[in-house]
């Protein structure tokens, strides 16, 4: 029996199972091999021991608690407990098959137990537990609709985190196939999405719509095969993720990307993008109808030409680099060269180039626009030679290069004599053409690197720069004015009116010059300089070459003060009218002409030969003759109140410019009005000046006025043009014979003899003569004897105040 004991004891010692026994205590009394490997220790070191001296203080109560209810049960249990053993890094699970020891009473006095490790079994539980909380976390997750299909597309099922992402209630889908349920067209997606994961294992990206009530919806589906159970048809899950508002928004960047094909595709610009390979990925229909179809062509393959392929090159290289390059270039298209707005970018994709874009702007016209806008800017859009502006420049860089290089240099002003005269006399046509002719000899009549300008009018500028190598420079400067005065002297031949008849027009020039290289001086300091230097040039008989003179500045100098403080009398009121009598045949007051005076706060009493030129030249004589005529015509107004004034006619001078104002009629009309003055009492007289331009207008103001009761005399008659042919057209009443022809009535055979003319046409014509500057006698009695009724002079009176005027008419009464 012992024998058969210690071989049983053999057998459980060598079992790979760890078996062990314990007493009531819990003192191990037997462990076999294998239970004393696992815990490193040897059977001497384990028999007598408890498990708290063994495990870790939780497992041993644990191992404690079981084998007390074994004790206590006399019951075998089966447990799971986790023990530590040294070996293991961490605790591994053990399943212990517990028995109760009984005595030969049948009382329990201990435990016999073995333990199977099984911890690799409860990790693959552990794993498919979390596979399952896994799944069951994504499909909590998800979004969207999983469903449950079988390959007829049949729905077996559905799960859904929110009804309403189902395209339908599900009582219209479960247990129903696709075909029952949606379009053919629709059903027909779904089927195909199902046939391709049966085939390939998953499909992916099958988008199909649902009409509802709340519009079109889109939905996208991801098919899998489920894996199938023995016996059962293969069935798939099927997720249905609504995309309608990624379909929308696709389809409007669809229409958007077709507006803009369509918008660049109509642009009149060359559109096109490369890829880093430099293969033409883009082009618009402008680039395919310039340079071919370039679709997977590089710029060594597309290029008509070698210029154009280098171009393209180095630009495409520049913009592969990272840079935005912008250049003009010309290319040739339909046989003609063209200039283009080159624009050559990166396109980067999160930072980085992925390729190039580009357009070509045909900017031809534009370029020609700007052209011309810089020529209308400056230079002269009839002559061609450069204007004001340009000049004022190019002779600012004159005198700063004279200066930094110390060379002399000069400007020559130069003014074309009688101009306005051609202009009367031929037309403005002519006028133009002379200007034009006059350009061109100007450029021919001075050095390359000079300069000829046109300021306006008639008036030219030569600026003549780099005199440092001429021995003489005033010679050399005097010698160009010279060369250009006879120049302008030689004929021009001109076409006149509408016939083109050729007419040769001698023209001169008055010339006025102004040297530079002086420090300080600017450029329009140096105009001033010569303009005055013209005005002595035009002073000594015009056709004349004058150098700057200082006591002429300042004469110009005293001249434009003159101008402000005319400016100033006009605002301040300091005129006043005197009256000069005129008499009739029996040499009694018939009137009086008003001359205005200047009465200046610091040089007295002004005379109009002081500052009737300048009011004249500077426009000022318009508000100034509306002052006169305004005083005049409240003077006749006073008068005609008197029986012994009233008789009395008021002669007015009314300038040119005055007379050429479109409302000048209204004016004198309104004038009337206000003051009372009687119409038929006023006298208008007339320069001839006045009258030579635009005429059918003059004579429509002059009848307009006529018919008011003025009458209308013409000035200074026979001093200018006096052509009959529109003498006799005008509503004239009245010739007035100029002083001129007067003074030397006596002692010049041709001033009387014009005087005498000038009675026998008025006499012929049927209008009044009058004679003015009468001083002597003689003078008197010769008009007289030749038919003269009128007459104004110092003989019969000088022109004087209103008040003294007054008492020589109540003194010639009595």
């Amino acid at each position: 029996m012992n024998d058969d004991n210690a071989r049983l004891r053999a057998a459980i010692d060598t079992l790979r199972v760890p078996i062990y026994m314990k007493d009531a205590d819990g003192r191990y009394v037997y462990a076999n091999d294998l239970a004393c490997s696992l815990l490193k220790r040897s059977r001497d070191d384990v028999v007598g021991r408890c498990d708290q001296d063994l495990f870790p203080p939780d497992q041993a109560e644990v191992l404690r608690r079981n084998d007390l209810q074994v004790i206590a049960t006399a019951k075998a249990v089966v447990v799971e407990e986790y023990l530590s053993f040294p070996d293991a890094p961490v605790p591994r699970c053990c399943m212990n098959i517990k028995q109760p020891v009984v005595d030969a009473g049948g009382r329990p006095v201990g435990v016999i137990g073995l333990a199977i490790d099984i911890e690799a079994r409860k990790q693959q539980e552990r794993e498919l537990v979390g596979l399952k909380n896994d799944y069951a976390a994504i499909l909590q997750a998800l979004p969207d609709p999983l469903f449950e299909f079988d390959i007829e597309g049949r729905c077996h099922g559905y799960r859904t985190p929110d009804e309403d992402l189902l395209a339908a209630p599900p009582e219209v889908f479960l247990g129903r196939t696709v075909r029952e349920v949606l379009p053919p067209e629709e059903a027909e997606v779904c089927l195909e999405a199902l046939r391709e994961a049966a085939a390939k294992g998953r499909s992916t990206g099958k988008v199909f719509k649902v009409e509802a009530p709340q519009g079109t919806r889109w939905f996208e589906l991801s098919v899998a095969p489920m894996a199938s159970a023995a016996g059962r048809t293969q069935r798939f899950n099927v997720l249905s993720r609504e995309v309608t508002a990624r379909e929308r928004m696709e389809r409007a960047l669809q229409e958007q990307e077709s507006l803009l094909r369509a918008v660049v595709d109509n642009t009149p610009v060359e559109y096109w993008a490369r890829d880093l390979d430099g293969r033409c990925t883009l082009q618009n229909a402008m680039t395919v109808a310039h340079w071919g179809d370039l679709l997977g062509q590089r710029p060594e393959e597309s290029a008509k030409e070698p210029a154009a392929r280098t171009e393209w090159l180095e630009t495409n290289r520049r913009a592969y680099a990272g840079e935005t390059v912008h250049r003009e270039v010309e290319y040739e298209v339909d046989g003609e060269t063209r200039i283009f707005q080159c624009l050559v970018a990166p396109i980067r994709v999160g930072g980085e180039v992925v390729g190039i874009f580009g357009f070509n702007q045909d900017i031809t016209e534009r370029k020609r626009q700007e052209h011309q806008i810089h020529e209308l800017a400056f230079f002269d859009p009839l002559t061609r030679l450069p204007n004001r502006r340009l000049m004022f420049d190019r002779l600012e860089r004159a005198l700063g290069s004279s200066a930094r290089r110390r060379h002399q240099g000069a400007l020559l002003l130069i003014d074309l004599d009688h101009f306005k005269e051609l202009n009367d006399s031929h037309g403005h046509e002519a006028g133009d053409q002379l200007l034009m002719k006059v350009a061109a000899r100007l450029g021919l009549s001075i050095r390359e690197g000079d300069t000829a300008a046109r300021l306006g009018g008639d008036e030219f500028v030569v600026i003549l720069e780099d005199l440092e190598d001429v021995a003489d420079e005033l010679l050399h400067i005097k010698a160009v004015a010279d060369r250009i005065g006879r120049e302008l002297g030689r004929p021009f031949q001109l076409q006149r009116g509408t016939a083109g008849e050729t007419i040769s027009y001698q023209c001169s020039a008055s010339i006025g010059i102004s040297a530079f290289g002086e420090p300080g001086v600017g450029a329009a300091e140096l105009l001033r300089r010569a303009d005055t230097a013209l005005y002595q040039a035009k002073a000594a008989g015009r056709n004349a070459v004058s150098f700057f003179d200082p006591i002429m500045q300042a004469a110009v100098t005293a001249r434009a003060r003159l101008h402000s403080d005319l400016r100033q009398a006009i605002r301040g009121g300091q005129f006043e009218l005197h009256y000069q009598v005129q008499v009739d045949a029996q040499r009694r007051p018939a009137g009086a002409e008003a001359l205005v005076r200047w009465r200046h706060p610091e040089k007295g009493l002004i005379h109009p030969g002081g500052f009737i030129d300048l009011a004249e030249e500077t426009g000022l004589i318009v508000p100034l003759g509306h002052w006169v005529l305004a005083t005049g015509c409240r003077q006749l107004a006073l008068w005609a109140r008197h029986p012994a004034t009233a008789h009395l006619r008021l002669a007015v001078n009314v300038s040119a410019r005055q007379f050429r104002q479109p409302s000048f009629a209204d004016e004198v009309r309104a004038l009337l009005e206000q003051t009372g003055a009687p119409a038929d009492r006023l006298k208008l007289e007339l320069t001839e000046s006045s009258l030579i331009e635009d005429t059918e207008a003059v004579i429509e103001r002059m009848e307009t006025l006529r018919a008011l009761g003025i009458r209308f005399a013409l000035d200074d008659f026979g001093t200018g043009y006096s052509s009959l042919a529109y003498l006799k057209r005008l509503p004239l009443a009245q010739l007035k014979i100029d002083q001129s022809f007067v003074r030397d009535l006596m002692s010049d055979p041709n001033d009387a003899s014009i005087v005498r003319t000038i009675l026998a046409l008025g006499d012929s014509l049927g209008l009044a003569v009058i004679a003015e500057g009468v001083e002597t006698e003689a003078q008197y009695a010769f008009l007289a004897a030749h038919g003269c009724r009128a007459y104004q002079g110092y003989l019969f009176g000088r022109p004087v105040a209103l008040d003294v005027f007054e008492a020589g008419l109540a003194a010639s009464d009595g």
